[in-house]
């Protein structure tokens, strides 16, 4: 497996790339920086929010595995326990019932840190 960084436009926002799920998690809240990434067919996008420190996960096909999960936490987020973060395997039927439609994705794991 290989995440692999993928460049970023100048003008390139997250609300724009995948709205209905920023305004589930993040609503009207600012988003200090992001960075875009792909592991074979996932979207893979690293949010921080100034209050939490998110990895969205995204796959257009399929379920996303959990050594996938595991292989990502562990390229983003090396020295960071694991008791420390709070993985939602079930985001697509939370950011469904907010966006009150079904999405183009097949799968959707949200991993959150709170920073303090």
């Amino acid at each position: 497996m290989h995440l692999i960084e993928t460049p970023i436009k100048l003008n390139a926002s997250l609300h724009k790339m995948i709205p209905r799920t920023i305004s589930y998690l993040y609503g009207k809240q600012a988003i200090k920086y992001f960075r875009t990434y792909t592991l074979g067919p996932l979207h893979v996008f690293f949010v921080d929010a100034f209050s939490r420190i998110d990895i969205i996960i995204l796959s257009d096909n399929r379920q996303v595995k959990d050594k996938e999960i595991d292989f990502v936490l562990e390229k983003l987020m090396p020295n960071v326990a694991k008791d420390t973060l709070k993985i939602n395997d079930e985001a697509k039927a939370d950011v469904e019932k907010f966006a009150k439609r079904k999405l183009q994705y097949k799968d959707i794991v949200v991993i959150e840190q709170t920073v303090k």
